[in-house]
């Protein structure tokens, strides 16, 4: 009785941190430096109203986003100035910056530690047996309550970006830290465009990951259950 309650726990345990496992390793795929570029390049990417040009904005960004794939010290943004040597970047956004260095840390923590609780079951089924149908049951409920999440996260983004917008923003930040001028940098560098075509790769990527791990975890089930007959 122990042991089944212990792997049922742990099979609902695993259900619930597959989302978290996905989402902290696609985090680190979509803030490579390959989507900025891909992006700026872009036909249609909205130019710098204030005259910074593709080639700069390519070199602020990819900073950015080694500061926080790196989990860098704050001097790496603070050092960056401008082709007119202004600082690139005010006080108002190096500290919002640090805010999000400090999401982007816990979500990719929390994806790794997801991730090795699933190879740690994962290798003691394999050796021993213990959760072994459960391991199966767990990638596949896992994989549609990533679904379901998607879903419905993705259904906001479609019918209202800007609320969706706002509303992740006020989840993670405090107050209107993260509010800033259309002249300030971060704007310039990162436009809604940017971040509505970063939000699809990000689903996109998840929704693929997440029906091919279901459709892996019914197909184990499936052989499970025919050699068990």
């Amino acid at each position: 009785m122990i042991k089944t309650r212990l792997c049922q726990w742990t099979e609902w345990l695993l259900v619930l941190t597959l989302p978290l496992l996905l989402v902290g390793v696609n985090l680190r795929v979509v803030t490579g430096n390959w989507l900025v570029r891909l992006e700026y390049k872009r036909s249609g990417f909205p130019a710098d109203p204030y005259g910074l040009s593709t080639s700069e904005r390519i070199r602020l960004a990819t900073v950015c986003q080694d500061y926080l794939a790196s989990n860098g010290d704050i001097s790496m943004l603070t050092n960056l100035v401008l082709s007119n040597g202004k600082p690139a970047f005010n006080e108002r956004e190096l500290r919002h910056m640090a805010d999000v260095q400090a999401v982007f840390f816990g979500l990719t923590v929390a994806g790794g530690l997801s991730g090795l609780l699933w190879l740690s079951v994962g290798a003691t089924s394999l050796t021993s047996g213990w959760m072994k149908d459960h391991y199966a049951k767990a990638i596949l409920h896992g994989s549609l309550l990533t679904l379901g999440v998607l879903l419905v996260v993705g259904g906001f983004m479609v019918v209202s970006w800007d609320e969706f917008f706002t509303a992740f923003h006020r989840v993670f930040f405090t107050g209107d830290t993260w509010l800033f001028p259309n002249s300030d940098t971060l704007i310039r560098l990162f436009p809604i465009r940017f971040w509505i075509d970063l939000a699809a790769v990000l689903v996109g990527l998840l929704v693929i990951e997440a029906l091919a791990l279901g459709t892996l975890g019914r197909a184990c089930l499936r052989g499970q259950r025919i050699r068990a007959s």
